[in-house]
């Protein structure tokens, strides 16, 4: 992977954690997640005359994302109600470069370097670090398994958009039908879920709606842009230093304490970054 490469996609994670902390923000998370989706599938529209229609073989992957990207808005709105983002990032993000990994060894038969996997299994225990911290009794439970299926959820569909970007030859092309496949289909369900109320809580929160939309289009574009050119277990790894930001953004803006064992998550995901790089 080169150094441009990963330094978009450290620019990426910024923007993923920016959004991420409006999301948990928000009155209502579901509300939000619509709203910036609504956003960002308005830019990628004004992209699709630019770019070729998906062919036959295209639309099953289009839609398996799709079903799995709005499974991961939903899980994660679970999680942000149950945790502090300081906890519920990190755990919603903790599993996923392992479960990429695995998924696209089988799914795409990409094995990645010696490097790759050390860094990968150092991210994943440097997440894991940060998130359990809080972590005590049953009461717990709801939050780690809504964070473990948003998880799985990403792994999942970081494969599925990996292949779909390489089977459609066009990266920008596959990125601009699913935003706008998946921005409308989750804002009709949104709509289901809270009525018509909906209108109104986008128009009370609409510059958070406007933001996050905006910083969640140019991270996403990033991400799969890279998708279509490097292994998925790196490029997910990767992605995931946005907990660092998000530590960051907690202790600054939402006044999240700063304990040693956060401290120490942080250390090693940075020094899973210099393995990956080497």
């Amino acid at each position: 992977m080169d150094v441009l490469t990963i330094s978009l996609m450290l620019a990426a994670g910024l923007l993923h954690a920016s959004w991420h902390s409006l999301v948990k923000s928000g009155q209502n998370q579901i509300t939000v997640l619509a709203g910036m989706g609504t956003v960002a599938g308005l830019w990628a529209v004004a992209a699709l005359p630019f770019v070729p229609f998906p062919a036959a073989e295209i639309w099953p992957v289009l839609l398996l994302s799709v079903g799995l990207h709005i499974a991961y808005k939903l899980c994660l709105a679970g999680a942000y109600t149950r945790g502090d983002f300081g906890q519920a990032f990190p755990l919603a993000r903790g599993m996923v470069p392992l479960f990429a990994t695995v998924i696209a060894f089988i799914g795409l038969d990409q094995l990645p370097s010696i490097n790759q996997c050390v860094g990968i299994v150092m991210v994943s225990s440097g997440l894991l670090l940060l998130s359990l911290e809080k972590i005590h009794g049953l009461a717990q439970w709801p939050l780690l398994l809504t964070a473990a299926a948003a998880g799985a959820a990403v792994a999942f569909y970081s494969t599925v958009d990996a292949y779909g970007t390489r089977l459609m030859g066009s990266w920008l092309g596959f990125t601009a039908w699913l935003i706008v496949l998946d921005s409308f289909a989750f804002l009709l369900l949104s709509r289901i879920l809270r009525g018509p109320v909906l209108w109104s809580e986008f128009s009370t929160a609409r510059w958070r709606v406007v933001v996050s939309g905006i910083l969640g289009l140019l991270s996403f574009c990033v991400f799969l842009r890279a998708l279509s050119r490097n292994p998925v277990g790196a490029v997910t790894t990767i992605r995931e230093t946005s907990v660092l930001f998000a530590m960051a953004i907690g202790v600054i803006l939402h006044r999240e304490p700063l304990s040693s064992r956060r401290i120490s998550g942080a250390f090693l995901i940075l020094s899973a970054l210099v393995v990956i790089t080497l």
